[in-house]
């Protein structure tokens, strides 16, 4: 073979003929994966579910709209604030919705449906209505709330008409210790320590009444209290 020409024979591919300096190593013609990428792969993919959005309410019919708000109050345990409505009733304003409360408050009462619809604590709640009393005591008595004691119910107006004032205020006008009561009155959850006298020798303890005072006497407010003229007083 004259010189100068290549050893390799040209009839070969080119791959074929190995590059000079490189080791006789074989690379894998498939690349393969590690233990955690072969799991990754044999999981289904997991799907986002975006958030259920409640829908605007602002094009539904009035009757529908009465329908879907006699629903959440029907559900709920509590009076429903207007700003908790608004929440779930997007598309609407607050001074619409409190009038269609209103308006829906008169329609019951109207139709002397079984139930009514009463401002309370802050809020509205839907509750059988007052008249039918003696039949619904009847379907469950222990779980009716449990009934006040006169002593009680005294020391509890007392707290609800001057609070906030302390324990030893509520006692100089019953003229009887109210330790006992004050403390069956706040495992009721009907009244609430609110903070401390700055005035009275050691600062003690102020008392007044909470939403499920308001809650259970079915008051909108504290100023819907009787007033004296209505105990003939």
């Amino acid at each position: 073979m004259p010189d100068g020409e290549n050893d390799t024979d040209p009839t070969l591919p080119l791959e074929a003929a190995p590059a000079a300096g490189v080791a006789d190593t074989v690379s894998p013609a498939v690349e393969t994966l590690g233990a955690e990428e072969s799991k990754a792969l044999l999981q289904p993919p997991v799907e986002e579910v975006p958030p259920e959005v409640a829908p605007d309410i602002s094009d539904l019919p009035p009757a529908e709209l009465r329908a879907v708000i006699e629903s959440l109050l029907f559900v709920a345990t509590k009076p429903l604030t207007l700003a908790r409505l608004l929440q779930c009733l997007p598309g609407t304003s607050d001074l619409y919705l409190d009038r269609f409360l209103e308006g829906l408050a008169a329609r019951y009462d109207h139709e002397t449906r079984g139930w009514e619809l009463r401002r309370m604590a802050g809020g509205w709640q839907l509750l059988t209505r007052r008249d039918h009393y003696p039949w619904v005591r009847q379907l469950e008595r222990k779980e009716l709330p449990t009934k006040l004691s006169k002593s009680a119910l005294e020391t509890l107006a007392i707290v609800a008409y001057k609070q906030p004032l302390t324990r030893g205020q509520v006692e100089d006008i019953r003229g009887v210790q109210c330790g006992p009561v004050l403390r069956q009155l706040m495992d009721l959850r009907l009244v609430l320590v609110v903070g401390r006298s700055e005035e009275a020798l050691g600062r003690p303890l102020l008392y007044g009444t909470t939403e499920s005072f308001l809650s259970r006497f079915g008051l909108g407010s504290l100023a819907d209290l009787p007033s004296k003229h209505e105990f003939g007083a």
